[in-house]
């Protein structure tokens, strides 16, 4: 219904502009005219061609035009999308953008808080780069904080990038906080603490949150002492640490193997008067179980049950999961077993870690019975599930019950891991089947996945087994060529099989590489080698000396 009137002021338009002398401005009434016939068309399919077909070029990217067709749009999301994008390709580059911001447009901020983080900062860089528009310091926050929660912190750094143009830049504690988190999820945490001291200079306290981050970013790198940097700005600028940061550092202290530390930590918050709470308890019991420091655990639980506390499911699934992985599966089962009657459900998470602890022990058919219990109680199998029973199997020499469990995962709708790809190929090259672990590597490689290098040592290994020289060869050099370093183990293997075979020049390629790398010659490789060596060629004397010399 509105083509005819679009269509009609568009003609009558552009005949007035042909008739107008061409150095003459465009009047209000032409900008305005064009302005609503572009907002009209934009509502329509195959926008592009026809913009470009019915209003002139000079009129429809002329700036105060461009502007008044954007107040039509806004705060609309796909039109105003899709005449960012028309306007991306046709307007001038960023460099001949205005050299002052303009005027702030009203729906900017609520355009782009619409937008899900990848077409926000693509919308805010072309409205700032193309046309000197910015989004409110709001708007721009919420922006970042969309780009953080969907785990994209490059998008972070765009949208600071698009802003740092306009007057309220450098922004205020909140963009300063994004920024810092955004740097610790990108594995920048010294940059995120440079710029936590930076918005301390300029009396922006640094945020829990951030904090919270770089403290997590910095311990999981075990760099502690920048952990202790951070606390002593943060306290310097008068914000107290929170339970979460110091549940982090603990966390991370644990993991390293400094339990003491971890301790130390956790005793001196409580003496502080912080609010202790179970999570915090179940960090630090789940850290000494992991440390099989299970006496300290013991004491630590009844401390937080005298103090009124009920365990939550993961407290109790930390004791399950050192009892199951020391092999002590009464404990295991009491400890699950009084968790199910304080009233806590089963999970994945905790039907996951039962499983495991009987695959690391051997007892897979008790695992399966537990995976099949899963599927009966409606518990959801995840990755985690398959991975762990697959791997299970594959150790007990299971394979063809493997591969059953994988067919059973794509079944699912669920996505293979490397973790589920590692032992069935280490397993098929094993029993012989290096071809079909060739295909399975493959595989991992269209559906985006690297494999571990042990990976590639197995196939080797495999085609030694298969007595496939050439094979073995190849792939060696491919390992080689992509800077994957082959176990010392791999390369022994390669000789035996080539002595054996009287490739005795292709041994003695091998051998040098490994030499080059640092690996030494195994005993059997070299008695084998040097069997055939000793065969009166002249030309092997001195190959045969740097071997004796070198093992």
């Amino acid at each position: 219904m509105m083509r005819r009137p679009v269509r009609h002021s568009v003609q009558r338009l552009c005949s007035t502009s042909a008739a107008a002398d061409a150095t003459t401005p465009p009047s209000t009434n032409f900008l305005a005219t064009a302005a609503r016939a572009a907002a009209n068309i934009l509502g329509a399919q195959r926008y592009e061609s026809r913009l470009l077909s019915l209003l002139p070029h000079d009129l429809l990217f002329h700036p105060a035009c461009v502007h008044l067709t954007l107040t039509h749009l806004l705060p609309s999301p796909d039109p105003t999308l899709r005449f960012l994008n028309f306007l991306s390709s046709h307007l001038p580059a960023p460099e001949a953008s205005p050299a002052a911001p303009s005027p702030p447009l009203p729906g900017v901020d609520g355009f782009l808080i619409q937008l899900w983080p990848p077409d926000a900062a693509d919308a805010a860089e072309l409205l700032a780069s193309r046309l000197g528009l910015h989004p409110s310091l709001r708007a721009l926050n919420f922006a970042m904080r969309s780009a953080l929660r969907a785990a994209r912190p490059d998008l972070v750094f765009r949208l600071f990038s698009a802003f740092s143009s306009s007057p309220d830049f450098p922004g205020d504690a909140a963009t300063v906080a994004f920024l810092v988190r955004a740097c610790s999820a990108d594995g920048r945490p010294h940059d995120g603490l440079r710029l936590l001291c930076d918005g301390a200079r300029r009396g922006l306290p640094p945020s829990l949150d951030a904090v919270a981050d770089l403290v997590a970013a910095f311990s999981s790198a075990g760099q502690f002492g920048k952990v202790s940097q951070t606390l002593h700005l943060m306290i310097a600028t008068g914000t107290v640490p929170d339970t979460v940061i110091y549940q982090r550092i603990m966390h991370w202290l644990f993991f390293h193997r400094m339990g003491s530390e971890a301790l130390r930590v956790f005793n001196e918050i409580k003496l502080r008067g912080y609010d202790v709470d179970v999570v915090t308890y179940t960090t630090v019991i789940d850290g000494l179980c992991k440390m099989a420091r299970i006496d300290e655990a013991r004491r630590i639980w009844n401390e937080m049950v005298d103090k009124g506390m009920e365990p939550n499911e993961y407290t109790y699934c930390s004791l399950v999961d050192y009892y199951g992985k020391s092999g002590d599966f009464e404990m295991a089962r009491k400890v699950y077993d009084e968790m199910l009657g304080k009233g806590l459900k089963e999970s994945t998470v905790s039907c996951n870690i039962m499983v495991a602890g009987f695959c690391i022990h051997g007892r897979v058919d008790e695992a399966l019975g537990m995976f099949e219990e899963m599927a009966k109680k409606g518990i959801q199998h995840d990755v985690i599930t398959y991975n762990t029973l697959l791997q299970g199997l594959c150790k007990v020499g299971r394979l063809g019950e493997a591969i059953q469990v994988y067919e059973q995962l794509l079944l699912s709708g669920l996505e293979p891991s490397v973790s589920t790809f590692t032992p069935l190929i280490d397993t098929m090259c094993e029993e012989g089947q290096v071809d079909a672990a060739v295909e399975l590597l493959k595989l991992m490689y269209a559906k985006g996945l690297v494999p571990l290098a042990r990976s590639n040592d197995s196939i080797i290994n495999g085609f030694c087994k298969a007595r496939r020289a050439e094979d073995g060869m190849a792939w060696l050099a491919g390992m080689l060529k992509n800077n994957l370093k082959p176990r010392e183990q791999t390369f022994n293997s390669l000789v035996e099989l080539l002595s054996s075979s009287g490739r005795v020049d292709d041994a003695l390629l091998v051998l040098n590489t490994m030499f080059k790398i640092g690996y030494k010659v195994g005993s059997l490789a070299c008695t084998m080698l040097v069997k055939k060596l000793c065969t009166g060629k002249l030309y092997y004397s001195h190959e045969l000396e740097n071997i004796l010399v070198a093992n």
